[in-house]
């Protein structure tokens, strides 16, 4: 091929397609390499002196456009690539090969150019570090540490030299005399450790060096003599490096629940990927109910945000055991006074009947007076009365007065002790009642006869919501839901009356500690008077002729509620204490009622060795007036 065509050749194969004012499209093939450097020259406006051994040919494929900027920067990786460095300098460039750069002073830094630097180092011996980092430099780099001034003289190229600096950078660190902790971005200390045991510890029993994980932060605590450190540290950093692709890790929760806490790790993941990752790569998160572990796809850094997370949410819940007296005090005052007449003779008798009690005492006075007695109402009654007979012993006249005066109190109704242990900040049910059937829907046949109902089923009962909050110290948030429902006694059969007493609040207690919540529910006060016209208006002689009765009825819903945060020192003496109590109600279940101490029972006593309780029956007991000591802890265990 003559000269013409091979300029012609080269001139087709050296194309700079124009696509703006200042972007080429660059595409070579076999073209001479002193071509190309004439050809950046021109459009750089850059001088170059060509060594005699440059030379070769150049294959160059771009689709894309380069702008003048890069095209330097793309000249000088061309070159690299061949075996060419360019030396930059005021008024020319010089392009020489590798092997010629030594001895030659730069000046100025550019991409792949080749430039000489000195690195000080002050907390690492020189020596040691030069060991290092010679691998990280390249063919034809030179490296050499001068120990007069502990530093590191350096030609290579831009790029080579960059790496090494930070290299010295992470390596020259001021660290303790017998230890060092490094912390990880984007692997696994636990799994880094393995690897550097595995390259560093050749015999544990006679090694000087030691290898430490602390899983929660992701750290890595090395230790012994510093070349050791120092080589241990610089694999750490070469191994540390972000990956582009993700790995898949299974991790195994120990008390949290994997569904309940996927949500969370989803967000986090989402939120940290966004933060960290300029290209975008696949992140997922799933939970295998059935080993209860978090599955993770996702690049190292992101993983490790994941695990370390997870690490502070898969922690032991405390256990609380909540113990309710619920009690419902009935308060019926009811307060009666009266006088009722009685008269009569052979023509006829009247009475003063207030109470409907004279017709009884009538029907049951030949019957005896066990029957006359049973008659009368409750309270103090007194009866007053006299009879005329004639000769023949027949009753000619009468006449009598019965004379009521009653006041009776009701008391306290426990209505449920409930007690239940539940997590903390788990929500905790105690259902105790009948399922009721109520009518929804009544259909009529065509002859309005056998009627078609529908029934729904409700529980009516005693209902008991809690759930309890362990805050900082000994107190325990209890979010309380408590309802008392019962059937109602009415003389309608149509459907079900049932009567609701609800209380739903927030409180605060202190472990241990009682706490009651509640308060008058209803208040009734009925006053009935009965007497006789005019007679019962006369003053002070009218409450001969008058009966008045006063009901005044109250009614109070009362929750006693205490919770106590169940540890493992405590846990099983409140359980022993449990059984005991049973064990000592079913002997002693007829000999006596339970107390309000026998309730909540005293737990800060519980691991003494032995308990006692002594109990006395009462002087009405059929029998014998003996105590009675009963063992609660030494046979907890034995059915007696």
């Amino acid at each position: 091929m003559n000269k013409k065509h091979r300029f012609i050749y080269t001139f087709l194969t050296l194309l700079f397609v124009l696509s703006s004012a200042h972007a080429l499209t660059l595409n070579l093939k076999n073209a001479d390499i002193r071509t190309l450097i004439n050809t950046v020259s021109q459009a750089t406006g850059k001088n170059f002196i060509i060594d005699p051994r440059v030379r070769g040919k150049v294959n160059v494929v771009s689709n894309q456009d380069i702008n003048d900027e890069k095209l330097y920067q793309f000249f000088t990786s061309i070159l690299q690539v061949h075996g060419y460095v360019v030396i930059s300098g005021d008024d020319f460039d010089k392009i020489l090969p590798k092997n010629a750069t030594k001895n030659t002073p730069p000046n100025h830094l550019a991409g792949d150019s080749i430039i000489s630097v000195v690195l000080a180092v002050k907390n690492v011996e020189v020596k040691e570090l030069i060991a290092i980092l010679r691998p990280l430099t390249s063919q034809h780099g030179y490296l050499a540490a001068y120990q007069p001034s502990n530093s590191i003289i350096m030609t290579d190229s831009a790029a080579s030299v960059k790496r090494i600096k930070d290299m010295v950078s992470l390596l020259d660190q001021k660290v303790d005399d017998d230890y060092e902790i490094i912390s990880l971005k984007n692997s696994s200390a636990t799994e880094l450790a393995g690897v550097l045991t595995s390259l560093l510890i050749k015999n544990k029993r006679h090694s000087n060096f030691t290898i430490s994980t602390n899983a929660q932060s992701n750290q890595i605590i090395i230790g012994g003599n510093k070349a050791k450190r120092l080589k241990a540290r610089f694999l750490i950093i070469e191994l540390d490096k972000r990956g582009e692709s993700g790995s898949t890790s299974v991790i195994y929760l120990k008390h949290a629940d994997a569904k309940s806490m996927l949500p969370i790790l989803q967000g986090v993941a989402k939120q940290i990927g966004s933060a960290v990752q300029k290209k975008k790569s696949a992140i997922n998160i799933q939970a295998d109910d059935a080993t209860n572990a978090i599955v993770v796809t996702a690049p190292m850094a992101i993983t490790l945000s994941v695990k370390e997370v997870i690490n502070k949410l898969d922690v032991e819940r405390a256990q609380v055991l909540i113990e309710a007296v619920i009690a419902e005090i009935t308060s019926s005052d009811i307060n009666e006074l009266g006088i009722q007449w009685l008269g009569g003779n052979d023509n006829g008798m009247g009475m003063i009947n207030f109470n409907e009690q004279i017709p009884s005492l009538l029907t049951n006075k030949s019957a005896g007076s066990s029957k006359l007695v049973n008659s009368l109402k409750p309270g103090v009654s007194f009866l007053f009365g006299k009879q005329n007979k004639d000769a023949n012993g027949k009753i000619t006249s009468a006449l009598g007065m019965v004379i009521n005066a009653l006041n009776s109190l009701g008391n306290a109704n426990i209505l449920s002790t409930p007690s239940i242990v539940t997590l903390d900040n788990e929500e905790a049910e105690i259902i105790v009642g009948n399922e009721v059937p109520f009518i929804t829907n009544t259909q009529l046949s065509s002859n309005n006869s056998n009627p078609f109902q529908n029934y729904e089923r409700k529980n009516v009962g005693l209902t008991l919501k809690v759930k309890p909050q362990i805050n900082e110290g000994s107190g325990v948030k209890l979010k309380i839901e408590q309802e008392v429902s019962n059937v109602v006694p009415s003389a309608s059969a149509v459907d079900v009356i049932t009567s609701k007493r609800k209380i739903k609040t927030t409180v605060m207690v202190e472990n241990n500690k009682i706490l009651v919540l509640g308060g008058m529910i209803d208040n009734h006060v009925r006053e009935k008077h009965n007497k006789v016209p005019l007679l019962g208006d006369i003053p002070i002689l009218g409450h001969l002729f008058r009966y008045d009765t006063e009901t005044n009825d109250k009614r109070h819903l009362l929750i006693f509620i205490r919770p106590t945060i169940l540890t493992k020192d405590n846990i099983d003496d409140i359980s022993r204490q449990k059984y005991s109590y049973i064990q000592a109600k079913r002997i002693l279940k007829n000999m006596g009622k339970d107390s309000f101490d026998d309730l909540f029972p005293d737990y800060s006593i519980a691991g003494k060795k032995k308990t006692s309780a002594e109990i006395k029956p009462t002087q009405e007991s059929s029998k014998s007036n003996q105590e009675v000591s009963v063992d609660l802890e030494d046979n907890w265990y034995e059915d007696e």
